[in-house]
């Protein structure tokens, strides 16, 4: 209401004087400061600079699109927000680009000068557009009086055959709620003093699913679990090791299989689940809120193997589908594989890889990548299981929080073996992330020979595609045809690598170090960083640690030996 008020207060949102006129892409990129601030949606340019404060995921997440036609990254969060009404009073023009003239693109001899417009809309994709934000902005239908016609004609008067057409459409929203207030989500029990922010929620339909969107808050590298159980949604959601579950007993059944997206940078947890019918409801259901309480003890869930693909000679990458529904693991976080041999527990830590790392990628929620040790215990077993197995899986387990990466610009990464697949998601975040811009990402990888390099080839692709990642390969035992570095971790060759500089400032940090492998190279790697000059607040050790219980300790250290 306060923005509304401000829109109709006259003052000028536009910055421009309210006169309407295009913007180039060059022009645009200048204007992307919280003090000048514009960005584009669909061919629009907005002046964004006054509605920053108002933006209900705060200035930071909006100043994302920034300078640049930002889209795509609206529609990756909420493409059914209605912008245009919403920013209508900071409209400051369309989009230009240079597009060539008929006679450019058709005619070879002739070279009249290209022309500076934008290809208007036929009538009917306007009507398509206009129908669509009309649907998009059915939050909550106005109850109007009717008069000379009973509710119940009303009900059962036919829809015209093109909005029947938009309703049955799978990927069309027929009706949204942008707030939990429209749903209202009402706690179990009153929230203590250092519990964390309250969850706020979305909802989305269509007339065969339903979507909830839970927004826990910027870099807040949230986890996640859904299941359906008697009925009744329920949605766990874990922020440094706060448990909290949002509970929807729908309006009508749900069914499987339910689908969940976490996007860790703006901390939105995407829960999609298909309607047992296909209709379009009123409301998406009775919803509650549990009160946030500290895990005092991980969930364990019995997975199915899906499948199992080779990453190298004694590694492969093992698919998992929890049974009671899809879950996702925060960034830098692992989980246990428990299983019972010769009757004792065995227990070992692995850190999800997350998709696209294999050539054979199966989908399912946990991906495992799992080195195979001739005299070990479990790994023999686990790198043998077969389609349809089952084994038992508990978690998340971790610390690692992504508000450390709130200013990082340059992030550099030091694995031996197997401690690659922590770095992973650290990899793919940064070089995804839009606010600050990611400018480098340093990966030095250690490992005996050229046969155990783990995931070489999407490195290579990542590489090719994006010039910001940089990845040296270090051999300890490399063969004669190796034309790479050699050797071991030494101070000589991080500082090559490294650009001490990069650690100094003291206001923002803005370069992060971190390690995993095996205990005495991180331990080594830490201490070589110290001599560097790099300060201990810019390095992090993702260390994993194997754990066996007590009766079987000794049998498995005398065996490796």
């Amino acid at each position: 209401m306060d923005w509304i008020r401000l829109g109709n207060s006259g003052k000028d949102l536009t910055g421009v004087g309210g006169r309407m006129r295009p913007v180039h892409p060059s022009e645009l990129a200048t204007h992307n400061t919280k003090n000048d601030a514009w960005l584009a949606i669909r061919g629009r340019v907005y002046n964004i600079t006054h509605y920053l404060p108002y933006h209900p995921g705060g200035p930071e997440e909006l100043m994302r699109g920034a300078g640049i036609d930002a889209t795509e990254l609206f529609d990756k969060v909420h493409p059914w927000v209605n912008y245009d009404s919403l920013l209508a009073k900071c409209l400051i023009g369309p989009l230009r680009f240079d597009r060539p003239d008929a006679e450019d693109l058709f005619d070879n001899i002739s070279s009249s000068p290209k022309s500076e417009r934008l290809r208007e809309p036929s009538k009917a994709q306007e009507l398509v557009r206009k129908s669509m934000e009309n649907l998009a902005n059915c939050i909550t239908p106005v109850r109007k009086k009717i008069s000379n016609k009973s509710d119940e004609n009303v009900k059962s008067s036919p829809p015209s055959k093109i909005m029947q057409s938009l309703i049955h459409s799978s990927d069309l929203p027929v009706t949204i709620s942008r707030r939990a207030a429209s749903s209202p989500v009402k706690s179990e029990t009153k929230s203590n003093d250092d519990s964390p922010p309250a969850l706020r929620f979305d909802w989305i339909q269509t007339s065969t699913k339903l979507t909830i969107s839970v927004y826990t808050g910027y870099l807040a590298n949230p986890g996640a679990c859904a299941r359906l159980i008697d009925g009744e949604l329920l949605i766990e959601v874990v922020t440094d090791d706060w448990l909290r579950t949002i509970k929807i007993l729908p309006e009508q059944a749900l069914r499987e299989p339910l689908q969940l997206r976490v996007f860790a940078e703006s901390g939105k947890i995407e829960v999609i689940a298909q309607k047992a019918e296909m209709k379009v409801w009123k409301n998406c259901g009775e919803t509650s809120l549990s009160n946030a309480v500290k895990m005092t003890a991980a969930r364990t869930v019995e997975c199915r193997v899906e499948g199992s693909s080779a990453v190298t000679h004694d590694t492969v990458l093992l698919a998992l589908t929890p049974r009671s529904g899809p879950v996702v693991i925060p960034i830098g976080y692992h989980v246990r594989i428990h299983q019972t041999l010769a009757g004792s527990e065995c227990i070992r830590s692995y850190t999800p890889v997350g998709d696209n790392w294999a050539a054979v990628d199966v989908t399912a929620p946990l991906k495992l990548a799992i080195k195979r040790y001739e005299l070990g215990v479990l790994s023999p077993m686990l790198t043998s299981l077969k389609i349809g197995s089952h084994v038992t899986v508990s978690g998340p387990y971790g610390n690692f929080k992504l508000q450390k990466l709130k200013t990082v610009r340059k992030l550099f990464l030091i694995a031996a073996g197997t401690g690659i697949t922590p770095m992973l998601g650290l990899l793919k975040f940064m070089l995804s992330r839009s606010n600050p811009r990611c400018e480098r990402v340093t990966l030095i990888f250690f490992n005996k020979t050229e046969r155990d390099i783990l995931f070489r080839e999407n490195f290579e692709d990542i590489m090719n595609q994006d010039d910001r990642l940089t990845v040296t390969h270090v051999l300890s035992n490399a063969g004669p045809t190796w034309a790479g570095r050699r050797g071991r971790i030494t101070k000589e060759l991080l500082s090559e690598a490294f650009d001490e500089s990069a650690f100094i400032s003291d206001d923002e940090l803005l370069s992060y170090a971190c390690l995993c492998g095996p205990t005495e190279f991180t331990h080594t790697g830490v201490d070589i960083l110290k001599k560097l000059g790099i300060k201990e607040k810019c390095i992090r050790i993702l260390s994993i640690i194997c754990i066996f219980t007590n009766n079987i300790h000794k049998r498995i250290i005398s065996r490796r030996r």
